[in-house]
């Protein structure tokens, strides 16, 4: 075989080989979703409520997370000995900040209103289920590596313009990893958070550790899950603005 005809096939065979394990985006997420239970068990979920701690650098604290469908969700943790509670009704942001005998309430505005909306609105199922339905779009990247692993690449533009793009172990199609764009100060930043310890919560497999930070600091904080519960009552005014 000539050196000319053996170029040929060499590039013939990558050709198919690129062919054969290139996926779509629809394909992956179809995947993805299997993978941690089924899209009709993660839209069967109505109510979640996460118990762990939350650690910055040498600070620690224990955290409350609950959530209910479509968008609503509340966040209770402390930081150098103030109380924090960030939350989202359904209709608008809210933080409040109580230490000691001083509390301060505030709604949030621009982007860090859009952030904890979108943090409600994707808490449960995550961003790639009913991502259309959502307003958002998902398009694939490709084949990568990250952190020595094959992964798939799917980019998340939500309906907010921010993106969100997840990395996917190509193994099992689970996330492995995600960088996000978030908003901070007014300014538009990315955040990288490494994703992991996935457990069998009723059927569905959620993560339980979530390592993130910026580029420059990736592991500025761990949020810990201990415990989640699925499908309990919630009460409806733990998410509403105190007066």
């Amino acid at each position: 075989m000539s050196a000319k005809v053996t170029r040929l096939v060499v590039v013939c065979w990558m050709a198919a080989a690129t062919f054969v394990f290139a996926q779509t985006a629809d394909e992956l997420i179809a995947k993805n979703l299997a993978a941690r239970g089924g899209a009709d068990k993660l839209r069967a979920i109505q109510t979640m409520h996460l118990t762990g701690s939350i650690s910055f650098g040498d600070q620690s604290s224990p955290i409350d997370v609950k959530a209910n469908r479509p968008a609503q969700i509340r966040e209770d943790f402390a930081i150098q000995g103030t109380n924090i509670t960030r939350a989202y009704d359904g209709s608008k942001g809210w933080q409040a900040q109580k230490k000691d005998a001083e509390n301060k309430v505030e709604e949030l505005t621009g982007g860090e209103a859009d952030n904890i909306r979108e943090e409600a609105e994707n808490a449960i199922g995550g961003p790639l289920l009913d991502y259309s339905k959502k307003g958002g779009k998902v398009e694939s990247l490709g084949r990568d590596t990250y952190d020595g692993k094959p992964v798939f690449k799917l980019k998340i533009t939500t309906h907010m313009g921010t993106t969100i793009t997840q990395y996917l172990d190509a193994a099992t199609y689970l996330e492995v990893h995600e960088d996000i764009e978030r908003s901070a100060n007014g300014k538009l930043m990315l955040i990288v958070e490494d994703v992991s310890d996935y457990r069998d919560v009723g059927g569905v497999k959620y993560a339980h550790r979530f390592v993130s930070g910026s580029k420059d600091n990736p592991k500025a904080s761990t949020f810990q899950v201990d415990k989640v519960e699925l499908n309990i009552p919630v009460d409806e005014t733990a998410f509403a603005m105190p007066k």
